[in-house]
């Protein structure tokens, strides 16, 4: 099982040409991705700081329609998740790395359900000693 980060997430969902995200998605089998509440709650923020308008209305619905894609498969910050971030925050420390909170925070769900990250910025998730992939 993966678990995409935010910026897999906001990349596959740019009105562009297809990238190389693009065509690593469409590979994958769609009930092997998962998305964690952090990532909700990151393009949440995304969204709501931009100025009304059709961009900001565009993107609302492009969520709305990611989030009926995954359905149950969006991970919550659990009490599970909780302790791994603490684990994971220690041990990134004690190496002299570190992570930005947001990305501990996924790195702490994905640890707590044994998933690997697909990220295009692996080196926080390094920092934390989890497994990842870069599409």
């Amino acid at each position: 099982m993966i678990v995409l980060d935010t910026n897999v997430v906001s990349e596959a969902v740019k009105p562009a040409p297809p990238s190389a995200v693009h065509f690593w998605l469409n590979e994958q089998v769609a009930e092997t991705l998962y998305m964690s509440s952090v990532t909700l709650a990151e393009l949440l923020f995304d969204i709501g700081a931009l100025p009304d308008g059709r961009h900001k209305k565009a993107l609302t619905e492009t969520l709305d329609g990611v989030l009926e894609l995954f359905g149950d498969r969006v991970l919550p910050f659990d009490i599970g998740a909780a302790g791994h971030f603490a684990d994971l925050a220690v041990k990134a420390r004690a190496t002299g790395k570190g992570f930005p909170t947001s990305d501990g925070y996924i790195a702490a769900i994905d640890a707590s359900k044994g998933f690997i990250i697909a990220t295009l910025d692996i080196s926080p998730f390094e920092a934390a000693g989890l497994t990842g992939v870069t599409p």
